[in-house]
């Protein structure tokens, strides 16, 4: 029974869920296919991680998923701010 309500749940809370954030994501600022691409892959990921870990809270799992995309944006920003250790060393 457990694992029939949780096939159901993958199938229909977690990509509605990446379909919320991800159309949320794409409002708050313009990309590139790319990265489009990358940001759905990273989500996914990390909304069926939250699945595995007992969250079933559509909400919950948009919400958790966008602070993850813009977590990630914010480490990419920081490492592009900062010179390579190489562009140092010259």
């Amino acid at each position: 029974m457990l694992k029939a309500m949780m096939d159901e749940i993958e199938r229909t809370v977690a990509p509605s869920a990446v379909e919320r954030a991800m159309a949320v994501y794409e409002i708050f600022k313009e990309r590139d296919h790319a990265q489009l691409i990358q940001a759905r892959k990273a989500l996914t990921e990390h909304i069926f991680g939250q699945l595995a870990a007992g969250e079933t809270d559509e909400q919950r799992l948009v919400v958790a998923g966008l602070a993850h995309l813009k977590s990630r944006e914010r480490m990419a920003e920081s490492a592009a701010v900062q010179p390579s250790a190489a562009a140092r060393e010259a």
